[in-house]
């Protein structure tokens, strides 16, 4: 392919899935009690960071988009290793500054680029965390079936309003406080409380710019199990495209333990869907708290069953 895709660091794909087809992440930066780092984008040191503690209720952690110029800096380095094509994806506009500082970032980058033959193009992915990641999964799939990459992009610009992003979080004060500092309303103090008093885990869903509460479970596993099986529901009535992406805050090896991640597997399996899971970004640690779940599909508005 003569296309690369960039994104930014908040989307998680496994490693080896980047390297075979050109995705690079553009790292954005977190705080933990006012030391500052930057996200590597690796699987390893994301759940080195879970696994710390650094991220609990206790400590004050933020995040902060990657910036204009990092945006800049990778794209040229794309231009430098010889892609023709470079499509750079972000998070929805509404969380945060990413997608402004992608299209500052692609501006000046152009203008460095004047006289070669480079295309640059950013898109909004209308979606977090596993949803991004289908979004340049599904990209990537489209790019290798068709040379025009206008109409690709114009395709998934579409498809973007139809990718369905769900989060479980596993611990919802956490993910209510940051989002709260995000502007984000998608959980209430009520449901937060709830979930920490007895137990019951409201599962969010992000399609379209827009986030809200669409079911409320009595435990985490089971949580998991009722989400795995609406996506199950899903590809059984048909999706928009054949891929489902899953991305657990932890070891996947509990992922895979999971009430119904096995079932899900097997009817992806079933109706030729590819199934890509893997460790969660920082961001989404941060934000859905350690331990939480996002599962991506592509699907026309269904009711929660």
């Amino acid at each position: 392919m003569k296309t690369a895709i960039l994104v930014d660091s908040a989307c998680s794909l496994p490693a080896t899935f980047c390297e075979k087809y050109n995705i690079s992440f553009v790292p954005l930066a977190y705080g933990i009690d006012g030391d500052v780092f930057i996200d590597s984008s690796n699987e390893d040191d994301a759940l080195a960071l879970f696994e710390s503690g650094s991220l609990a209720r206790k400590h004050k952690v933020t995040t902060s988009a990657p910036s204009a110029k990092l945006f800049e800096k990778a794209i040229l380095k794309k231009a430098a290793e010889g892609f023709e094509r470079i499509i750079v994806q972000t998070v929805n506009r509404t969380q945060g500054e990413t997608y402004a500082n992608a299209n500052e970032g692609a501006t000046a980058a152009e203008a460095a680029l004047v006289g070669q033959d480079v295309i640059v193009r950013v898109m909004d992915s209308r979606t977090v965390f596993a949803g991004q990641a289908l979004m340049a999964a599904e990209t990537i799939r489209r790019m290798l079936k068709s040379d025009d990459e206008t109409l690709v992009r114009r395709s998934m610009d579409k498809l973007s309003e139809k990718i369905h992003t769900y989060i479980l979080p596993k611990e919802p004060l956490v993910a209510l406080e940051r989002a709260r500092e995000r502007n984000e309303k998608s959980v209430s103090w009520t449901q937060a409380m709830l979930a920490t008093k007895l137990g019951i885990h409201p599962v969010i869903c992000n399609v379209n710019d827009a986030s809200s509460s669409v079911a409320n479970v009595w435990g985490f596993k089971k949580a998991a199990r009722q989400l795995f099986e609406y996506v199950g529901s899903c590809i059984e009535q048909g999706t928009r495209c054949p891929i489902v992406v899953v991305n657990y805050c932890g070891p996947l090896d509990e992922l895979k333990k999971l009430p119904g991640f096995s079932e899900l597997a097997q009817k992806a399996k079933q109706h030729k869907m590819t199934l890509i899971f893997s460790v969660a970004s920082v961001a989404s640690g941060i934000y859905a708290s350690v331990g939480s779940l996002s599962v991506a599909v592509a699907t026309d508005a269904q009711s929660w069953v």
